[in-house]
C-alpha cells in the first residue's frame, strides 16, 4: 500500500467512527469492485426480505419438535414469540431466547477482552491477545511482531455473527485495514494470534455437554470459468432458493484478505474443482460446511466447562479452534475463541447429514419447563 494511502487511512481511524465506517466501505469497494457493492445492496434487501420469515420459521419447527416430544403445545404470540406449556406450567421463548440465563451474565460474555481475562485466570486455554484501541497502529505491530504470524482482529464488544472480524492481519497495511473496519463498532480492539486447525461449537447446558458442531470455514469450488465473486454469488442465490436459516456469503476485509494468502482475488478465476477458501472465520460458511462430532477429548470437554463456568452461563456456546479435537487443548496447539451466550441453534441442525444432528432444542425446553415447575 502506498504511504499516501497509509496516511489516509490512519486519518479516518482518528476523525471518529462515522467516518471510519465510510473509510471501511470505501476500502472494500477498492478491493471488491463497484459491482459488487451495488449488487450487495440488492442482496442485503433481499435477505432482510425473507429472512425474518426464514428464521422464524426454523425456530418454530425445532420449538415444534421439542414440545411434541415433551407433550407440551406450542402457542404462537406473534413476532417470533412462542408460549410453551405443559402440565399447567409455561414459558416463553423468542428463537434461542430463553429464560436459562440472567442479563449479567449474558451482557459479561459480550465483552471479548474481559472474558479472555476470566478465562485466563481459571487455567483455560487462549490464543495470546492484547487489547487495542483502535487509533494505536503501533501497539498492534508490536503484538504481530510478538507473536510471528498472523493474526485476527476484532471489536472488544458487542459485535456477533463474525462483524468486524478480519483474519489474515500480518504487517502494517492489513493491519491498518483491520483497524478501520472493526473501529466502526468500537474503539477498543481485540487483536489474537490465529490459533491452526478447525472451528468448533460446543453447546452446554448446566455444565453438561449437548452438541459438538465442527465449522469449517466457507469455501468455494472453481468450473474453470467463473471468478471466484461469481462463485459466491452463485452459492448465495442457492441459499436463497433453499431458504434454510444461513448467513449469505460476504465479501468483506476477512475475505480480501484471506483470498490474498492464497495468491488470489475476487477476480481470480479458479481451475475446475479447485477448491478455494473465501474466509479466515466460519460465520458465513454452509449446512455442508458443518458437521456432527460424537469424539471429543474429555479434557476439552473440561476446559470448556469452565470456561462456561468462569462467565456464568449455564447455555452457552464455545468456540475453539484446534487441529484435534480428541487431543486436550495444550496439547493439540488449540484454544477457545470465545464463549457466547443464548448460542444459535442453527449451527446444530444445519449440518451436512441432518439425519443425525442432535435437537438441542430438546433438553432446553425440558429444562425450561422444569424450572417453571419448582415452586417459588
Amino acid at each position: 500500500m502506498a504511504s499516501l494511502q497509509l496516511r489516509l487511512i490512519e486519518a479516518t481511524i482518528r476523525a471518529g467512527r462515522p467516518a471510519r465506517a465510510w473509510g471501511a466501505r470505501l476500502d472494500l469497494v477498492r478491493s471488491s469492485g463497484l459491482r459488487y457493492g451495488l449488487h450487495r445492496r440488492r442482496e442485503r434487501h433481499e435477505e432482510a426480505e425473507f429472512g425474518r420469515h426464514v428464521v422464524d420459521a426454523f425456530y418454530r419447527e425445532v420449538w415444534d419438535d421439542a414440545a411434541d416430544r415433551l407433550g407440551a403445545r406450542v402457542t404462537d404470540l406473534g413476532s417470533g414469540f412462542l408460549e410453551i406449556a405443559a402440565d399447567g406450567v409455561s414459558t416463553r421463548v423468542w428463537r434461542q431466547l430463553t429464560a436459562v440465563d440472567e442479563a449479567v451474565s449474558l451482557r459479561l460474555a459480550l465483552d471479548k477482552a474481559r472474558v479472555h481475562k476470566l478465562l485466563v485466570a481459571r487455567g483455560v486455554t487462549v490464543p495470546e491477545h492484547r487489547e487495542i484501541d483502535c487509533r494505536d497502529a503501533a501497539a498492534g505491530l508490536d503484538f504481530i511482531a510478538a507473536v510471528g504470524g498472523d493474526c485476527f482482529l476484532k471489536p472488544s464488544v458487542g459485535t456477533s455473527g463474525g462483524a468486524g472480524v478480519t483474519g489474515r492481519v500480518r504487517d502494517e497495511r492489513s493491519l491498518a485495514r483491520a483497524r478501520l473496519s472493526a473501529g466502526r463498532f468500537d474503539t477498543r480492539l481485540l487483536i489474537e494470534r490465529q490459533v491452526p486447525g478447525d472451528m468448533y461449537r460446543l453447546m452446554f447446558l448446566d455444565g453438561r455437554l449437548v452438541d459438538t458442531v465442527r465449522r469449517r470455514v466457507p469455501t468455494v469450488t472453481g468450473d474453470g470459468r467463473s471468478s471466484v465473486l461469481d462463485l459466491i454469488l452463485a452459492e448465495n442465490r442457492r441459499r436463497l432458493s433453499a431458504e434454510r436459516p444461513r448467513s449469505l456469503m460476504t465479501v468483506d476485509l476477512d475475505s480480501i484478505l484471506s483470498l490474498e494468502a492464497q495468491g488470489l482475488s475476487v477476480s481470480s478465476v479458479p481451475g475446475a474443482g479447485e477448491t478455494v477458501a473465501v474466509k479466515s472465520t466460519s460465520s458465513d460458511n454452509g449446512e455442508r460446511d458443518n458437521h456432527t462430532i460424537r469424539d471429543v477429548s474429555p479434557a476439552v470437554v473440561e476446559e470448556s466447562a469452565r470456561a462456561v463456568s468462569a462467565v456464568g452461563l449455564r447455555l452457552a456456546g464455545i468456540d475453539l479452534v484446534t487441529p484435534d479435537i480428541t487431543r486436550g487443548l495444550r496439547e493439540a496447539g488449540g484454544a477457545i475463541i470465545e464463549v457466547n451466550g443464548t448460542p444459535g441453534f442453527q449451527y446444530h441442525y444445519e449440518v451436512e447429514d441432518r439425519v443425525a444432528a442432535t435437537p438441542v432444542a430438546l433438553p432446553v425446553l425440558e429444562t425450561l419447563l422444569a424450572e417453571a415447575r419448582r415452586p417459588v
